[in-house]
């Protein structure tokens, strides 16, 4: 019997393994035409697709993320459902349920034919010019009345309801009919099951980052130009390594909000959303001030402003404004100490921007208040 070598043929065959899905570093185009896809710091668009003028679009990376956020979300669920009920809701903490009040008037609220479309983004000009950073302080006449109203009021009189032209039409259930055979075969569909809530079920304190993938993009179209503290391959870096700061995450996402048109800013209404996450980051910036300040909150403070000075609301702009001078004061910022102890150009370029865009909002608020 030694003499008779035992020989397995393909062991795995019988075993099913599914191939984990690359992470997609290339946009579209170039993935498609197979050339290097090189990423400029304050654009989101890559050289080929700005010769080319074309947008340049990551649907194939949100796609990724957007797989691997539902293979997260099903294998943590059990888990974070046992995590909660053995603290019992003890702990003080920012609870995504609170600063997320949408998906409770989606699934309670009876359905509308009346729909409020998106905000227009172009309510309240930024208070940095994308061209030549030159602006002129608000006047009274500017601010719109659909913004300039209390929080309480927005989060009533805005409409949350899907529109009748999003739901099946008759001849849509004949049709399918006919396609069936009966129409007990055709699937329900829930259509409140298709929005995602605004934050990250798993990290309560970012953005969902579904959503963050194109909030980010949007960003970096509308914004990046006359904010250029943050590069765009830096910030794509932080996200996909999930090192990014949860108050520049929440500032980008209320800007980013204005000019987006996915289905959970659409239903939510822009204005809405932007309210939301602007309430998240002055929470999580009241939380913070327990730590040492650092660049990022900076950032964060004027990502913060910003989005505040498009809601109309020059209280809290000018309050955001105010505590990131101060952070400014005490790391050395203001006096150039910071700035020399640079080891690089590129973080000279990063804390030299940085100083002279909140330089600016300084002076904005002192013409305002004066």
């Amino acid at each position: 019997m030694d003499n008779f070598p035992i020989v397995f043929e393909a062991p795995q065959d019988g075993q099913t393994r599914k191939k984990r899905a690359r992470l997609v570093t290339s946009c579209d185009h170039c993935r498609l035409k197979k050339i290097k896809c090189v990423q400029s710091r304050n654009s989101s668009k890559c050289e080929a697709c700005a010769n080319a003028r074309i947008a340049c679009r990551y649907n194939d990376r949100a796609q990724y993320f957007a797989e691997r956020g539902r293979i997260m979300s099903s294998n943590n669920s059990s888990s974070t459902r046992h995590r909660a009920s053995k603290r019992g809701g003890s702990e003080s903490h920012i609870s995504v349920t609170i600063l997320d009040p949408f998906e409770d008037r989606l699934s309670t609220s009876p359905p509308s034919s009346v729909s409020s479309g998106p905000s227009s983004p172009d309510i309240c000009e930024s208070p940095l010019h994308s061209s030549s950073h030159s602006w002129s302080p608000p006047r009274n006449e500017d601010h719109c009345a659909g913004l300039s109203a209390s929080p309480e009021q927005s989060w009533h009189t805005a409409s949350y309801h899907a529109s009748a032209a999003q739901l099946p039409s008759k001849g849509s259930y004949q049709s399918n009919i006919g396609l069936h055979g009966t129409f007990s075969d055709m699937p329900s569909i829930d259509q409140h099951a298709l929005i995602l809530p605004l934050f990250d079920p798993q990290w309560p304190d970012r953005p969902h980052p579904t959503l963050m993938m194109q909030f980010i993009q949007t960003y970096f179209d509308h914004y990046g130009p006359s904010f250029p503290c943050l590069a765009y391959d830096e910030t794509i870096r932080q996200f996909l390594e999930q090192s990014l700061s949860p108050v520049i995450a929440t500032g980008i996402a209320a800007l980013a909000a204005w000019y987006s048109d996915l289905p959970e800013v659409v239903r939510r209404g822009a204005a809405d959303v932007s309210a939301a996450y602007c309430g998240h980051a002055k929470a999580l910036v009241s939380r913070d001030n327990e730590h040492p300040p650092s660049i990022e909150t900076i950032h964060g403070l004027v990502l913060v402003a910003w989005a505040e000075y498009k809601r109309a609301r020059m209280p809290d702009f000018c309050a955001h404004v105010r505590k990131a001078k101060f952070f400014a004061e005490q790391l050395g910022l203001t006096d150039g100490s910071l700035i020399a102890l640079a080891t690089n150009d590129y973080d000279r370029h990063i804390l030299q921007s940085t100083w002279g865009v909140l330089r600016q909002l300084v002076t904005t608020v002192e013409t305002w208040s004066g």
